[in-house]
């Protein structure tokens, strides 16, 4: 019994010190590849440029980035996801988005990883306190960044420029001629798609209240939103829903659907989605089906 437990013990031992071995073999290694920064997130300068960083106030950065799970699982690329149009506002006193501060620091063509603390992720980046279920059990999210180039502000606003010609372009491409494109265009500024046929039913007027369906995706036919089930909404409330699509509503009765493409100005904007889904000046693609139209007695 006693020799039983004495290589009970001697197991007991060795299970701990290859427990330890292996804590501190991972300690020595985040601290061996990665840098620590104060403000509470891990980076590593993978490859870098040999002309010396210098930060540039009021610049914007083009950034190659990708979003990862612990276990190296891509979630989002901006190549994919933001039409690989990814800028960074360069802010090197940033404390409230740790992305933004560590870009600052780098230079063209340096590339760099970083690991930030998964709820802080996405607070910062994302503006959301929920976590999404890939990233639930993890403790940071890795992100690969590459500097592509650093625009000064006037720079940055030409290329915004270039940026709302090329949108033109993409919707006028996803029409079979010129001709096609400017018989699609609405007076309101977006593009019939599906244009439903005329009807006696009353037109959608203020403060009615609607139930719709919609589902929202990008001209390449990925889906990005859908409304909720039952959904309502107060005809021409702030807020409710984007400008282009309070717009479509007013062409739209009782029992239509339709399909529409919205250009940026009436749907997210130059700035992009403040979630992080949808680029600077894309244009997107809606289907929408009116249910049905309530007045409300004394609007």
């Amino acid at each position: 019994m006693m020799l039983r437990s004495i290589k009970a013990k001697a197991i007991t031992l060795l299970s701990l010190f290859v427990v330890l071995l292996f804590v501190n073999g991972c300690k020595r290694n985040k601290e061996k590849y990665y840098s620590y920064n104060d403000l509470g997130y891990y980076y590593q300068l993978i490859a870098f440029n040999s002309t010396t960083a210098t930060y540039q106030p009021n610049s914007v950065a083009w950034v190659d980035a990708n979003f990862k799970t612990q276990s190296d699982s891509v979630f989002w690329d901006s190549r994919n996801n933001f039409n690989d149009n990814f800028f960074v506002a360069l802010d090197s006193l940033s404390t409230t988005n740790f992305l933004k501060n560590y870009i600052s620091k780098l230079t063209v063509a340096d590339s760099a990883c970083l690991m930030i603390r998964t709820k802080d992720f996405f607070k910062q980046q994302f503006g959301s306190d929920k976590i999404p279920f890939f990233s639930a059990k993890d403790t940071v999210v890795k992100i690969d960044v590459k500097i592509r180039c650093i625009m000064s502000a006037d720079e940055y606003n030409n290329r915004a420029v270039n940026l709302l010609a090329q949108e033109t372009e993409q919707i006028e491409a996803y029409y079979k001629s010129p001709q096609d494109f400017e018989m699609a265009r609405d007076t309101f500024g977006f593009y019939w798609i599906d244009k439903p046929p005329p009807s006696d039913l009353p037109v959608t007027v203020y403060k009615n209240t609607v139930k719709l369906s919609y589902t929202g995706t990008f001209l390449n036919g990925r889906i990005f939103e859908q409304s909720p089930v039952n959904f309502e909404v107060s005809y021409g409330t702030p807020d409710q829903l984007i400008k282009g699509l309070n717009y479509v509503i007013k062409r739209l009765k009782k029992g239509q659907n339709a399909k529409i493409i919205l250009p940026s100005r009436l749907a997210f904007g130059e700035n992009g989605s403040t979630n992080g889904i949808i680029a600077p000046y894309t244009p997107l693609i809606y289907e929408i089906k009116i249910i049905d139209v309530k007045t409300n007695d004394g609007a």
